[in-house]
C-alpha cells in the first residue's frame, strides 16, 4: 500500500480497515489457512463449549471451540493449532473495529493495530 499524503495517520498508524466481529473475538492467521478452521458441532447440531484446555505446548485446537475456549481463559487470548492462529477477545464484544498499520521506513508493514477499546470514542 502506498501511503498518500491524504492518509489519516494517527498514534496507531494509518487507518486501513474496520474488522466486523459478531462472535466477540477475532483472529490472525494466513488466509491459507482458513480453509483447515473447523466449527465443531455437537450432536445436537450447533452448540458450541469453551472449556477446552490448552495442549502441552500452551496451543488451543485449530477449532471454533478452541478460540472459544481460548478467549474465555482469564489471558482472553491464546494461540492456536500449531501456530496457525492466535485468537483474542474483543474488548466490548461484536462490533466494526478500526484496524491501523504502521510502516518502516523500508514502506513495508511493520505492525498491525487493532482498537478494540479507545481513550477517546471521537478518535476513531
Amino acid at each position: 500500500m502506498k501511503i498518500k499524503s491524504t492518509d489519516k495517520h494517527t498514534k496507531h498508524g494509518v487507518l486501513v480497515g474496520h474488522c466486523g466481529v459478531d462472535s466477540g473475538q477475532i483472529m490472525f492467521a494466513d488466509p491459507c489457512y482458513v480453509k483447515d478452521f473447523r466449527m465443531e458441532m455437537d450432536e445436537e447440531g450447533g452448540h458450541f463449549t469453551a472449556d477446552l484446555k490448552p495442549d502441552a505446548r500452551g496451543e488451543y485446537p485449530f477449532t471454533y471451540n478452541g478460540a472459544c475456549s481460548a478467549t474465555c481463559s482469564d489471558e482472553q487470548a491464546g494461540q492456536l493449532g500449531h501456530s496457525t492462529g492466535v485468537v483474542m477477545s474483543s474488548g466490548w464484544g461484536d462490533g466494526c473495529y478500526p484496524v491501523y498499520v504502521k510502516y518502516g521506513s523500508d514502506g513495508r508493514v511493520a505492525s498491525a493495530t487493532i482498537v478494540f477499546v479507545g481513550e477517546d470514542d471521537d478518535e476513531y
